[in-house]
């Protein structure tokens, strides 16, 4: 059973950073930290509560890439190329989760043969 917190709590993490970094702060650091963590934390919940937690949040993560409500962006901004960040800031985000996903997966496939 996936877990509907686990996935709102990263899902949630991941938007704003995408608002900070539209609003122009640096988030590398910080984004590159909460990655591993939702990586670490989605296997605990694998193991814990059942499949798919890292799978599920990319999806979420992917459905909350096209919402765009205008309030986070710069003051002057076209609300459609701020759109367009928001998009692609958040679809690297749910790559980089898949890919990290992938490479366990793969990692463990290695291990057993």
């Amino acid at each position: 059973m996936i877990v509907e917190n686990f996935i709102r709590l990263y899902a949630h993490d991941f938007s704003q950073m995408a608002g900070r970094a539209e609003m122009g702060q640096d988030v590398d650091d910080a984004l590159a930290r909460r990655l591993r963590d939702a990586d670490n934390h989605a296997q605990v919940m694998d193991q814990r509560k059942g499949k798919g937690h890292l799978t599920a949040l990319v999806a979420r993560i992917r459905e909350e890439a096209s919402v765009f409500n205008g309030r986070v962006m710069r003051n002057g901004a076209d609300p459609a190329e701020a759109a367009a960040r928001r998009e692609a800031f958040l679809s690297d985000v749910a790559d980089t989760l898949e890919n990290l996903r992938a490479a366990r997966k793969a990692e463990g496939q290695q291990a057993h043969a």
